[in-house]
């Protein structure tokens, strides 16, 4: 992707690109470990603290990087709508590991982690979730 944002030959509104993966990369990820669908991020009080933690994790890094400038709250509020508008909705990496498929989980959280090592930012709970949806991969499939 940055090879060819930097590279000037697509038109990419980078903001609004890291918005849509810090907004859906938590969903994501915390579907697949509940196997959940999108409303019990918001119902369910703790499954809601983390959905919290992994965006202040999110926020935190990206910020830091310096891509672009994010606001925790306004991270979280499009996350939480997100859940709200499709509440019997579920995500690829959920349906990855109901089928026993390999997931995008380095891509999304797995990312986040990387960045924030070489920033030198703690970020337990990315750490957490992507070693749970690794060990879920490796389960076998119910039939």
């Amino acid at each position: 992707f940055m090879m060819t944002y930097g590279d000037g030959v697509c038109d990419v509104d980078i903001r609004e690109l890291l918005r849509f993966h810090e907004s859906h990369g938590k969903i994501a990820t915390l579907t697949a470990v509940l196997q959940a669908p999108l409303g019990y991020l918001i119902e369910n009080e703790y499954a809601h603290g983390l959905m919290k933690k992994l965006c202040h994790e999110a926020v935190e890094t990206a910020n830091a990087e310096g891509f672009a400038r994010f606001e925790e709250a306004e991270v979280l509020t499009g996350v939480e709508t997100v859940c709200r508008n499709a509440p019997q909705g579920y995500t690829s990496i959920y349906a990855d590991i109901r089928d026993g498929r390999r997931t995008e989980v380095d891509t999304i959280s797995g990312s986040v982690v990387q960045a924030a090592k070489g920033l030198g930012i703690p970020v337990p709970y990315h750490e957490a979730v992507v070693s749970l949806i690794h060990a879920m991969e490796g389960r076998p499939v119910n039939s």
